[in-house]
């Protein structure tokens, strides 16, 4: 019984689409990290009187900071293992065997 070449063909068509899930999620993480980049406060919320934040405030938005930093960094490395997945899938389905 010959195999039909339709399983590898869907086979192929999901890897791209989870591989342009990967690179997706990467280019959202980019974005978030350049408006991350471009907030001139840092997340900080400034009064508009001018008045000199509390110790109390500053700590909690380093915190936050933080905290944004390592979620960044996090979801890049999910984006990126997400992008290979697709990438493996692809070319196993290309390189599957066929039985004649």
């Amino acid at each position: 019984m010959a195999v039909s070449s339709r399983g590898d063909l869907f086979a192929r068509i999901m890897g791209f689409l989870v591989f342009i899930l990967g690179v997706a999620i990467i280019l959202m993480t980019m974005r978030m990290a350049l408006g991350l980049w471009n907030d001139p406060n840092l997340g900080f919320k400034v009064a508009p009187g001018g008045a000199s934040p509390a110790l109390v405030n500053v700590g909690l938005g380093f915190g936050r900071l933080l905290i944004r930093i390592i979620l960044l960094f996090l979801i890049s490395i999910c984006g990126s293992q997400i992008a290979n997945k697709g990438v493996h899938l692809y070319f196993t389905a290309i390189q599957s065997p066929r039985e004649s």
